[in-house]
């Protein structure tokens, strides 16, 4: 065991047994159970936030959480002698969320509509709720589209294309009208008044819910809702049923949520898109893992007609396409790597599998 771990190790009450490498953390056999430490670069205040975020949602009985440790100071953070800080947390015997398996699928998109539920007029104090605030989609969606033409303008006017320069050019004018088109229908939805909202409620978003941060803890861990549900495999676009509070705490007990250094006040739909988004793209835009995942979360936590038409928004948006942009214009222009080439081609191959999602989504909304 390194020295300078040890050193850390004291200033915790805790007994360590034995420790492993694991993703550039340590995880600790304790006294206390298994738990995680971490190197941490990041701003005093921040981890204050997320434990906030966290000990609301252990005292309202969801305990799977990497809540903070503190330290026989009492502070989250901890340095060694050269000056190097450290975070210690509860950690979990289980496997990352598998987005090409149906059940875990599910049963994580279940999971965060208790979360997001149970993140409701979280108390915090005043000084913490004016910052970690989600961007307004409004002046994310201006700001972006003014980048995606900035780069066209960019690419077009120069002599000699490479690989990258001449598929993007070939796929930009599709994007750059889809980008416009969410944009608009934002503008006519009531997207505003829900944000606000949200500020004014303090409603919390996970702002990184993906399958390294859902851990699913197998052992004594109940059906899934997908394999409990008799018609899965025919689903269609839409809502379901709500559970009880005596089924959502049996069910999704074996499940813990990790991870909290994005989470935010904000819109929590957003969370269930990010989500929605990953798996669909793991899956080729497969309408029953798309349908599974909203019907699922639904039932824990409605979405109402106006929630179901941002999400229609966030994934009409080209959001892979402008980051695939993004990353170009800022880096190295003459030369690109060829897994951002790949990238562009797949979002390119998966265009109109995701289209029809989207629309199935858009009728969905219509019939509402």
């Amino acid at each position: 065991m390194d020295d300078r771990n040890q050193e850390v190790f004291r200033k915790y009450d805790i007994r360590v047994y034995a420790t492993y490498k694991a993703r550039g953390a340590i995880v600790l056999e304790t006294d206390q159970g298994l738990m995680l430490l971490k190197s941490f670069d990041g701003l005093d205040a921040r981890v204050e936030f997320e434990n906030d975020v966290k000990e609301h949602l252990m005292a309202q009985g969801y305990t799977n959480v990497d809540l903070y440790i503190r330290n026989v100071d009492g502070g989250l953070i901890t340095e060694d002698a050269l000056g190097n800080k450290y975070v210690l947390k509860n950690w979990f015997v289980g496997e990352e969320c598998n987005l090409k398996e149906a059940g875990d699928v599910v049963d994580a998109a279940s999971n965060l509509g208790v979360l997001h539920k149970l993140l409701h007029d979280v108390p915090l104090a005043s000084e913490i709720t004016g910052r970690d605030i989600q961007p307004n989609l409004f002046e994310l969606f201006e700001k972006r589209n003014r980048e995606l033409k900035r780069v066209r303008t960019y690419i077009k006017d120069k002599r000699q294309k490479n690989e990258f320069e001449l598929c993007y050019i070939n796929n930009y004018q599709r994007f750059y009208e889809q980008g416009l088109e969410a944009l608009t229908i934002l503008k006519d939805s009531s997207y505003q008044n829900i944000y606000e909202e949200a500020m004014n409620q303090v409603h919390i978003c996970h702002g990184n819910y993906t399958y390294h941060n859902v851990m699913m803890l197998r052992g004594n861990q109940p059906a899934s809702a997908y394999e409990n549900r008799k018609d899965h495999g025919n689903y269609d676009i839409g809502i379901g049923e709500e559970l009880t509070a005596a089924e959502i705490t049996s069910r999704y007990r074996s499940i813990a949520a990790t991870n909290f250094d994005k989470s935010q006040i904000g819109v929590q739909i957003v969370d269930l898109y990010q989500f929605l988004r990953k798996v669909m793209e793991k899956n080729q835009w497969d309408i029953d893992y798309g349908s599974m995942i909203i019907k699922e979360y639904d039932r824990i936590k409605p979405i109402s007609a106006e929630e179901l038409k941002i999400l229609y928004v966030l994934l009409l948006y080209p959001e892979k396409f402008w980051k695939i942009t993004n990353f170009y214009y800022n880096g190295k222009k003459s030369w690109v790597p060829q897994r951002n080439i790949q990238k562009l081609i797949s979002i390119q191959e998966q265009y109109d599998a995701k289209s029809e999602f989207v629309r199935k989504l858009r009728e969905s909304i219509e019939g509402v």
